[in-house]
């Protein structure tokens, strides 16, 4: 699904600033969406940040609907990049050495024996 500005646009320019992908941009009068630019804010913000900031009631953004994925294409590719960024940002010799310390002192509060540093 893509956005776009309607006639509805009060021209503001607040959405401007708030898209972090910088795919609006102003063409002589009247603001516009880059289509090929825009996400929809889907790598960091549960809703479009253009349709948040804007102060008409959300009048002047709306989607469009395009072909409809999948829901099991668009489930999986979710998956997969969440799995992909917690792939980048996984520490295992950290939360092994964490995991065996929080066993270790689980094992001494139950009795089974000396916790190991």
């Amino acid at each position: 699904m893509t956005y776009t500005i309607t006639s509805n646009c009060i021209g503001c320019q607040r959405c401007l600033s708030a898209c972090p992908t910088a795919a609006i941009a102003v063409d002589g009068a009247q603001v516009r969406i880059n289509e090929s630019r825009c996400n929809q804010c889907a790598d960091s913000f549960s809703v479009p940040q253009c349709w948040a900031i804007c102060p008409t009631s959300n009048g002047c953004i709306e989607a469009i609907a395009t072909t409809t994925p999948d829901y099991w294409e668009t489930w999986f590719a979710t998956y997969a990049h969440i799995v992909q960024r917690l792939r980048k940002t996984a520490k295992p010799q950290y939360w092994n050495a964490w995991f065996d310390r929080y066993a270790a002192t689980l094992n001494q509060l139950q009795g089974n024996g000396p916790v190991t540093p």
